[in-house]
């Protein structure tokens, strides 16, 4: 089974939280906090950036006039050894020795075992830091270039000094955008490099649970081709790999982090899960969310990542409102599927943290924030949610001529009544008005025959507590009336009437 909640930290910054500015090893990661990660509902922890650092990354990220400026946002007092090389660009797939190397996260690993939660790990698949030793061993895994290429555009190369003389490599880049100067772009078209990058996933999926892959299109051969203007047919990488990785760990698991409207090839190819970037561009650029976006099989619905922040977006406490961002946070987070929840979300953060800095500043705790998920994580992790079966609401117009039904969302999930948990089944109902203005609507609640009952809704979102009559919710529905961006999550309890002459 896919893992449903993800937590997403940027190691660096939490073990130097944690060892109060002074990074700890793995090991001395208190079993305490991986109990509140249990006691929350995460079934998986991504440590992202766990890998050998490049000592030419951090001198080039401490040189970059863009990325200065994009420091001194986020940590005014900001000074150079508070910057390091991009996670992203790597000299290789060993554990960073600073944390205690492979052995402490293997503790670390084991401990997280023993209470239910994985671990997921970085791959990088497109590109590798200047200073990897590939580029001086093996320079022909490289996309290489000529001396014109370079005067046309030096920002994607740069020189090299091999074993067979200096080169001109590639920077990695996608079709869209300048390289990245503190990259080297491998070449998919060569067989050795597929085999090299095989071996490299099959040593971290010694490591981990699973893998987060770091813009997992870029190494399709469609976009491959597309970037640097190739007619080259080579194989795709992604099937053999995973069936490769999977033949030793069937239960590995693979994430991809894909734009372009490839999430479904990426899916045909083996992947586990695809970011649901497109819902959070919808949001955030307040196109309206219609009931049709979410319309889909539940099957599909589990192949997404949905978030609503990570380390490459901003936090959505500066986008939003505390009420906002948490409504938006219970419909999303409720959907079918795996949700990603980013280090510091749920606290309120407000500062995106470049990845290059090493310290993160102090933020305030926002005490609605933190009350909300508090109030939010008990739903996730209901028995219905997590393992019932999931529909989709439709809400009707409360009055002729008024359209207000067509921004109310609604969800159903249900989980049967079972022998260890009592006679009752557990019945959950979501909505959401997603508008800036009151919407009303009515709704079926799907809760089957209510004749001679009686349900009572309890709002897990706000406490408050409705009853209304079976016979009443049969024939017209639950009439709601909710404001500007409010949520409701109703545990729906059936009950008898006294006066009732069912069997």
């Amino acid at each position: 089974m896919h893992p449903r909640l993800i937590l997403e930290l940027n190691t660096r910054c939490w073990l130097k939280r944690l060892g109060d500015g002074h990074a700890p090893s793995f090991r001395d990661v208190p079993d305490e906090v991986l109990d509140e990660w249990s006691a929350a509902g995460y079934d998986a922890v991504w440590l992202m950036g766990v890998w050998l650092p490049s000592a030419s990354g951090a001198e080039i990220a401490r040189a970059h006039p863009g990325l200065r400026g994009e420091y001194a946002k986020a940590l005014p007092d900001w000074r150079d050894e508070d910057v390091g090389a991009s996670p992203y660009a790597i000299r290789g797939y060993d554990v960073n020795p600073e944390w205690g190397g492979a052995e402490a996260l293997q503790d670390l690993r084991r401990r997280m075992r023993a209470r239910g939660i994985r671990l997921i790990l970085d791959f990088i698949p497109n590109h590798v830091a200047r200073d990897h030793p590939w580029i001086h061993d093996h320079p022909a895994r490289f996309v290489q270039g000529s001396g014109e290429q370079f005067q046309h555009a030096p920002h994607n190369w740069f020189f090299a000094d091999t074993r067979e003389g200096e080169r001109i490599v590639a920077h990695g880049r996608d079709p869209y955008f300048d390289g990245w100067t503190d990259t080297a772009q491998l070449d998919y078209r060569r067989t050795e490099l597929q085999q090299a990058m095989l071996g490299e996933l099959q040593r971290v999926a010694l490591l981990c649970d699973g893998v987060r892959c770091d813009m997992a299109m870029l190494v399709t051969r469609e976009v491959f081709q597309k970037t640097w203007l190739t007619p080259d047919v080579f194989p795709e990488f992604w099937p053999f790999a995973i069936r490769e990785v999977r033949s030793l760990h069937p239960e590995f698991v693979f994430i991809a982090e894909v734009y372009w409207g490839m999430e479904a090839k990426l899916r045909e190819f083996g992947f586990d899960l695809t970011y649901d970037k497109g819902l959070l561009d919808r949001i955030v650029s307040g196109d309206a969310l219609r009931r049709e976006r979410f319309d889909m099989p539940t099957a599909t619905h589990q192949g997404w990542l949905r978030f609503l922040e990570n380390h490459d977006e901003p936090r959505i406490a500066a986008r939003f409102e505390p009420r906002k961002a948490l409504s938006l946070a219970a419909w999303v987070y409720a959907l079918p599927g795996s949700r990603l929840i980013f280090d510091g979300q749920t606290t309120g953060q407000r500062i995106r943290l470049p990845i290059q800095l090493k310290r993160e500043p102090d933020e305030e705790l926002d005490a609605q924030v933190a009350a909300g998920y508090a109030l939010l994580f008990p739903v996730l992790a209901r028995r219905s949610v997590r393992r019932g079966a999931w529909t989709l609401l439709t809400p009707r117009p409360a009055w002729v001529g008024n359209d207000a039904s067509e921004r109310i969302l609604g969800m159903a999930w249900d989980a049967p009544a079972g022998a260890d948990h009592g006679a009752r089944r557990e019945l959950t109902r979501i909505f959401l008005n997603a508008a800036d203005t009151r919407s009303q609507c009515w709704v079926d609640l799907a809760l089957g025959n209510l004749m001679g009952k009686s349900v009572v809704l309890r709002d897990l979102l706000s406490h408050k507590v409705f009853e209304r009559d079976g016979v009443e919710l049969m024939m017209r529905g639950l009439y709601l009336d909710m404001e500007p961006w409010e949520s409701h999550a109703f545990d729906c309890e059936l009950r008898v009437n006294s006066d009732s002459t069912l069997d």
